[in-house]
């Protein structure tokens, strides 16, 4: 049997399996619990209900288009910012406090506090952005500082332009750090930016929509919207994943 049929076979019957356990613990707390617990065929007919719906779609639209902004800006800025710690040490080290305090300060904490001066509507892109910015910030000083100096000095010997250098020795050898910290933020992003939503609740988004969904005590909506959430956030990670194979051509 080829390796791909069993690795599909393999990931088919793991989500088979918690499928599963969703159902039997979900069947099991509906016995004992006053709230009921959404099983998975309530929530898949609810996610279709709601497919049905303009508005739903126009949520989706818009979450997607403010989290995507901010993970393209934190990759614009952190690949600027990671190039500028690889190669300038003192920007480094006055750079590493505020890289520790991003990582460290729980993304709740960032939300509160930057609604205070940041409109409801810019407000997740503005998250999206600062927590994928450490993530890429790091992964490209990390790619600089794994560049082989002795092909760099060679390149030279040899007259090599610096454009060249650049395009042929640096950028190939950074490349593969650069995409993971790409596709590991862009997960980050759509985390933090669902969650900005859902705190300051900004009208025509998921988050909205899961608010309302909890408020309303539609927990068949809240697991179909968050159904939703994780799908679109698997799509994304696969179609850059695709892109950057395609770019690699």
């Amino acid at each position: 049997m080829p390796r791909k049929v069993k690795n599909a076979l393999a990931y088919t019957g793991a989500f088979v399996f918690w499928i599963a356990v969703w159902h039997i613990a979900a069947s099991a707390a509906n016995k004992k619990l006053l709230l009921k617990v959404p099983l998975p065929i309530d929530t898949v007919k609810e996610f279709f209900r709601i497919c049905d719906k303009a508005v739903f779609w126009k949520a989706v639209g818009t979450s997607v288009l403010h989290i995507l902004c901010g993970f393209g800006l934190a990759v614009v800025l952190g690949t600027v910012f990671g190039v500028l710690s690889g190669n300038i040490k003192p920007f480094k080290i006055l750079s590493m406090p505020i890289l520790h305090l991003i990582r460290s300060v729980p993304v709740a904490a960032f939300i509160v506090i930057a609604w205070l001066w940041i409109p409801s509507a810019v407000l997740p892109s503005f998250i999206s952005c600062l927590m994928v910015l450490p993530i890429i910030w790091s992964h490209v000083d990390a790619g600089l500082l794994a560049i082989d100096n002795r092909l760099v000095e060679m390149a030279r010997v040899y007259r090599m332009e610096r454009k060249d250098i650049i395009l042929k020795i640096k950028l190939p050898m950074i490349s593969p750090y650069l995409r993971t910290g790409c596709i590991t933020g862009l997960g980050i992003a759509w985390k933090s930016g669902v969650a900005a939503e859902v705190i300051c609740n900004p009208g025509g988004s998921i988050g909205a929509l899961l608010q309302g969904a909890k408020t309303a005590i539609n927990y068949e909506r809240v697991f179909a919207v968050t159904l939703m959430v994780v799908l679109l956030s698997l799509l994304l990670e696969n179609i850059l994943k695709v892109l950057w194979k395609e770019q690699k051509r």
